[in-house]
């Protein structure tokens, strides 16, 4: 029986030092982090960039304008966002920002939304401009903020920065599309002609095409996109209106032009995503409030994360100089071998990432969607040239002696 409880000390003795010196081993091996690669250095340098400009652009900056777009009839939307912008500057990527009520105007309850969501909008619509009077009123009622998309539409170069917190509210894109369909309808209803709307049409695709140029966070990037799409599709339904009242319309030249690279890159928006995931693996911590067994879990994994190494690697895939790589489903030498620096940061990359193909794909739709449009529009027009140029050159029949 001597023999048994020895050799049980034993086998117990082996089974706690085979983890407990895989994990110093570890350690050692994670003793330090990685030097910036030239890619990181990169991103870090044009991200401080974008936050000294945002720093000297506090003035008639439309993004902080646009932050605080949503405010109350009588309030300053530049001063509210403002607030909200510096509120954000408080908070860690990872820290939840305090809850206040924040007051917001009511959109207006109209027919259009409602209409521009259907398959066949055109026709959903066209009753709507049938009877224009319930329009009319609307506009009048929301004439404050008709102005206040005006004056979005007038301030200057956007300049946002790549501050985000996984818990604030990203643009008040709804609020913004909702000023967005009163002003486009406005420029139709109460325009003096067709060159009105057109001036109008072109004036918000311009905004917006520079918006999606300028921004740094992916998400606004994907809104701007959307206000890019709600403004093509309100826009020939407008157009298309005005053509049945017999007028000879033209289409807006930004509509005729393809929309510019840049409109589409995401290269700002992933410098964006890459100083998130800084940030993020910067404040990971339990908190005061987690219990006794989540910080032990985490003073046991914070020192096999290396925050560097990881943003260095992010940088790699952002550039499109390495690949996502899937995480592993075995135990196996290779892998134990591989993983064995920085394995929490390769861990995060391998689940906690996405690609970025769908969200091109997205952005690259706007294009197609603008060419669709534009042969819509322009097809009745050419169809009709087609066949007076057959006409002309039809041999006529000789007339009767």
């Amino acid at each position: 029986m001597r023999h048994f409880f020895r050799a049980l000390k034993w086998i117990l003795f082996t089974l706690l030092l085979i983890p407990v010196g895989g994990y110093l081993i570890l350690l050692l091996i994670n003793l330090q982090d990685s030097a910036p690669s030239a890619q990181a250095s990169a991103f870090l340098e044009q991200v401080n960039a974008e936050e000294t400009a945002l720093s000297q652009h506090l003035e008639n900056n439309p993004y902080l304008y646009a932050m605080g777009f949503d405010a109350p009839k009588d309030n300053d939307p530049m001063a509210l966002g403002l607030e909200r912008y510096q509120a954000l500057r408080q908070l860690e990527a990872m820290q939840r920002p305090t809850q206040t009520a924040h007051e917001k105007f009511e959109r207006p309850e109209w027919g259009i939304p409602t209409c521009l969501k259907q398959e066949d909008y055109l026709d959903e619509c066209a009753p709507l401009f049938a009877e224009p009077e319930t329009l009319k009123a609307t506009l009048d009622d929301f004439a404050w903020l008709i102005e206040r998309y005006s004056t979005l539409l007038s301030l200057g170069k956007w300049q946002d920065d790549t501050r985000f917190n996984m818990y604030s509210d990203l643009l008040p894109m709804q609020h913004l599309i909702a000023a967005q369909q009163l002003f486009l309808v406005d420029a139709y209803i109460n325009g003096t002609d067709s060159a009105s709307l057109i001036t109008a049409i072109n004036k918000d695709m311009q905004f917006w095409q520079q918006t999606a140029m300028q921004i740094n966070m992916l998400g606004n990037k994907l809104l701007a996109i959307s206000a890019l799409k709600q403004h093509m599709k309100l826009g020939e339904l407008l157009i298309s209106q005005m053509r049945t009242e017999d007028e000879d319309t033209s289409l807006p030249s930004l509509w005729l032009a393809p929309i510019p690279g840049d409109v589409l890159a995401l290269d700002r928006a992933k410098r964006g995503e890459w100083h998130f995931l800084t940030k993020m693996t910067q404040s990971f911590e339990a908190g005061e409030k987690a219990d006794f067994t989540t910080k032990v879990i985490e003073t046991l994994l914070m020192p096999l994360l290396q925050q560097q190494d990881t943003a260095n690697r992010y940088a790699d895939i952002l550039s499109g100089k390495a690949s996502i790589k899937q995480c592993p489903n075995d135990l196996s030498l290779s892998t134990l071998q591989e993983y064995a620096y920085n394995p929490m940061g390769k861990f995060i990359l391998c689940s906690g990432i996405s690609s970025f193909e769908s969200y091109q794909a997205t952005a690259n739709k706007v294009e197609s969607l603008r060419a669709e449009l534009v042969t819509r529009l322009t097809a009745p027009a050419i169809s009709a040239g087609m066949v007076t140029e057959a006409n002309d050159e039809k041999p006529r029949d000789s007339s009767p002696e």
